[in-house]
Formats: C-alpha cells, structure tokens, sequence
C-alpha cells in the first residue's frame, strides 16, 4: 500500500490541461503528474495519484505558494501568493515567455504581470487577472484572441482595454471570455462555430460583451464552446454543439446563451474538447458531449447530448476538465477519467477509463 501523505496533502482544486494535470494544495504546495508540464520527474513522494500497479507518480513542484494554477498545452502556470506568475514546460510557441528562460521541471517567473490573482491557459494562449481586475494575455494573436492591438506571436503579457474590472478569465481554443466583478461576461477571439456568444460567426479583436439576461458567477471555455453558471445556479451555454456539448440536440451551434437543465442548482462548470461538466450544489457531478475517450465517465464511450450524472462521485468539491480527461475533488480525495496516455488520470495501467478511478493514497 502506497503511504499515506503528510495531513498537509489536503487539496484545495485542480487543473487539466492536454496531457497533464495539477493539483493546489491548501498549503500553497503545487503538484503536477502526467505528461509536459506536469513537472514530471521520479521522486520520493507517494504515489497518491496511480494504482498500486502503476509506475507513474506525482511530483511536487518547486514554486513559492501558490493561490491559482493553470494546465495548458505543455505549458503550466500558477499565481504565487505574492502575485508572481510563474511558468514551466515545453513553451513550443512561447506563452511561457523567452524559450531560453523557460524550464521543463522549474516553474521560471513571468515578467510583465504585477499582483495577479488568477490565471488560465489552453493551446498558444494565457490570460491572468491582477489585484485591481485588469487583464493581461499572451500568446498568438490569430483572430483577434489576445483582445488587444497585436500581430503574430507575443510572448511578453499586455493589458486588454475595455473590460470592466475582472474577477477570471477562461481561455478557448483561440478565443478568451472574460467574467466581471459585478457577473457580465466579454468575449474576444475566433467564432466560427459561435463561442463568443454575441450573435454572429464572426471573430472580434476587441472585446465584446455577451447579452445575458442574468449575471453570472463563474464561465468556463471549451475547444469551440462556453458554458457559464447564473448566480441563481442555472447553467447556459453558446458554440458549437455538434457532440451534444450544449446539452441539447436543437442546435448545431449557438451564437447566443442558450439554458442546459438540470434538477438542481449547479456551482461550477468545466469545459474541454468538445465535452463539459457540471458540479452541482450537492456535490454530484454531471458531464455531456463527447465521450470518445471515457472522458464523460459513465462507463462507456457513447455521446451524450444531455447531462448525465458522473456515477462513484459523492460530495466534489472541484472539476477541471482538460482536452480528453477530467479530474475531480471529492470527500478529500482524486479521481480521474477519460484519457490516460501520458498518465494524466494518474494510472499507468491502461490508455483510458471511461469509469471513474479514485487515486488511492490512504
């Protein structure tokens, strides 16, 4: 039996990013199993997050501690409690600052961001939000997904003007949805399949804002589709739909929020590639759209174009979803599902689950 970890191994939320996974630790410690940006390398800490005949095993990552993490694609990011944005990975297309500053293992502080709060990242693209509820991105600026007058490849973070005060950012496959302090949400980026949610298929460079009828609380993006939570705890969604990820079989996309129905008041969403789920108030767990990979976790690969509980999940706390596995908080302990090729969901033993595994570390 692996060892129990230290009481301090008590974890506040999750991240997927493609092929790696992160965990916050109330403690402020980060760690990171699966592929690149994990900060994957063998070490002496339990094996907390993989079957007994599983070879892989979590890594807790040098960083200061941290308040917000980030999985992306190879690369990771977490917000230190001091408002540092530190990075690491495999910065392929630079997000992660100069390529010859950034380490694979070794979270590198990020310059260019002072008092960040949070921070969001997905394939080429980075958002944070500092102190006062600016935002500053980074990355490639195709179609507009930066928000801001540049060109081409930017690796350095720069401000994006005419959002209101910000309290997150969820970043899409080349396009950002910015959630206010008082619930608005703006969007800025690709729309080809709608995800912007303002009422045409066409990209904006600037940001604009989505007409919702209530405020909201929380907003997740996907690969070509948004989902956000009202502050009542009712879930809309726009984008693409063609795997059922609005959670109807009405609408091949949206260009607009449409409502996804639930039987009780949701807290949080998640959103990866073509695929989302839910958390509800009771700490059930709910996933929908594609399934190809397990990644909905109902015991078979089969599309769902309505939500469907998660079942072996009781009183979750956190989800993240990433491009083809999700995670989940529950009654103080992981669980994973979907893809496991590079041991994303914490098992060695097989390629995917489409049932969920509790990461066994008692």
């Amino acid at each position: 039996m692996p060892l129990r970890p230290p009481e301090t191994f008590e974890f506040a939320a999750v991240s997927c990013g493609r092929d790696q996974s992160l965990a916050l630790l109330t403690s402020g410690r980060l760690v990171g199993w699966g592929g690149e940006g994990s900060g994957n390398l063998p070490s002496g800490l339990p094996n907390y997050c993989a079957n007994e005949k599983a070879n892989t095993s979590a890594v807790m990552l040098e960083c200061p501690p941290s308040a917000s993490i980030a999985a992306g694609y190879g690369v990771s990011f977490a917000v230190d409690r001091e408002g540092r944005v530190h990075a690491w990975g495999v910065d392929t297309a630079g997000i992660g600052g100069p390529r010859a500053a950034l380490g694979m293992i070794a979270p590198t502080q990020l310059r260019g961001i002072e008092s960040a709060r949070s921070v969001s990242a997905r394939e080429f693209l980075a958002a944070a939000v500092d102190a006062q509820g600016a935002i500053h991105t980074w990355g490639i600026n195709h179609d507009g997904s930066l928000g801001r007058a540049t060109v081409g490849m930017n690796a350095q973070p720069g401000r994006v003007d005419g959002v209101p005060p910000a309290s997150n950012v969820a970043v899409g496959h080349g396009y950002m949805l910015a959630l206010t302090r008082e619930g608005d949400v703006y969007s800025w980026g690709a729309n080809a399949a709608g995800q912007l949610g303002v009422g045409h298929l066409a990209s904006e460079a600037a940001p604009k804002r989505v007409e919702t009828k209530e405020r909201l609380r929380s907003v997740a993006a996907g690969a070509t589709h948004s989902l956000g939570v009202t502050v009542d705890g009712r879930v809309i969604a726009w984008g693409s739909n063609h795997r059922g990820q609005l959670g109807n079989e009405a609408h091949a996309y949206a260009t607009e929020p449409v409502p996804v129905a639930f039987d009780e008041r949701i807290t949080a969403v998640a959103a990866g590639m073509h695929f989302s789920l839910a958390l509800g108030e009771s700490g059930r767990v709910y996933a929908w759209g594609w399934n190809g990979r397990g990644q909905l976790g109902v015991e078979d690969t089969q599309d769902r174009s309505r939500p469907a509980r998660v079942p072996g999940i009781h009183g979750a706390t956190s989800i993240a979803a990433g491009e083809t596995h999700a995670v989940a908080i529950a009654a103080g302990r992981l669980f994973g599902w979907g893809n496991n090729n590079s041991g994303q969901i914490g098992s060695a033993s097989r390629q995917q689950l489409a049932a969920v595994s509790f990461f066994p570390y008692t």
